[in-house]
């Protein structure tokens, strides 16, 4: 039930999300799902490649990447910054509307996603699109073993199962983001350094601002840890 939770809330396959079941009792499959969607990407990338030129080949790799996702990460980095808030579990609101000023920032993120992949070496590609979503799925189970919880507002002690899998959680990241040593041990060194950097920098600042953990916090957080990662890989090209 919590793998399905996890897929449903993640994923743009066609399971139900059941808003009943807390969020954190599927927290240890989150990196699992991002490492199985990334490879699904690894596969995709490659197949684009050898039918497209390079630059189109990259732009329908990330457009699958946010497809595979149903575009959630999307909706809520346009959310955000259009000033719409909604909490871990409760989903997004029915109806989605957007403004420029979201979907500016969706077409920012998008483009130097883009060009990052584009641009990095081409033997960094096929990792680069194997720890992408590894990383985007890890950085929201961090998010919600270590944020506050605006809905959080029973006390007592933490329920013995949640913890176990918030443990669980924290060595599947660790264990898949050794994932990193694909990469020169130099490379390997600096994105796993401006990975934590900015996924740490973006909760405190949105944390902060808004009070507390929200779907929107989370999405966006996946995407400008996934975008940074593209672009330092880009960078240390």
């Amino acid at each position: 039930m919590s793998l399905s939770n996890a897929l449903g809330y993640l994923t743009v396959l066609p399971i139900p999300f059941k808003k009943h079941i807390p969020l954190n009792r599927s927290v240890h499959f989150f990196p699992l799902v991002g490492a199985g969607m990334g490879s699904v990407m690894v596969l995709s990338f490659l197949a684009f490649k050898a039918l497209l030129p390079i630059y189109l080949a990259c732009i329908a790799a990330v457009a699958a990447l946010e497809a595979l996702t149903g575009g959630i990460h999307l909706r809520a980095v346009a959310e955000l910054m259009d000033g719409r808030r909604t909490f871990p579990g409760s989903g997004f609101a029915p109806k989605p509307e957007y403004r420029w000023k979201g979907m500016a920032a969706v077409a920012v993120l998008f483009f130097v996603k883009v060009n990052g992949l584009a641009h990095m070496r081409p033997e960094w590609q096929p990792f680069a699109m194997l720890l992408t979503p590894i990383l985007g799925r890890s950085s929201q189970a961090l998010g919600i073993i270590f944020s506050r919880h605006r809905l959080d507002s029973v006390k007592g002690p933490t329920d013995p199962a949640v913890k176990r899998r918030k443990t669980r959680a924290l060595i599947f990241t660790g264990v898949l983001l050794c994932s990193m040593g694909l990469f020169p041990w130099k490379a390997a060194g600096i994105l796993t350094a401006e990975y934590f950097v900015i996924m740490l920098a973006a909760y405190r600042f949105l944390n902060r601002h808004l009070e507390g953990l929200t779907v929107q916090t989370l999405g966006t957080v996946a995407e400008l840890t996934e975008a940074g990662f593209l672009a330092t890989c880009y960078a240390l090209s």
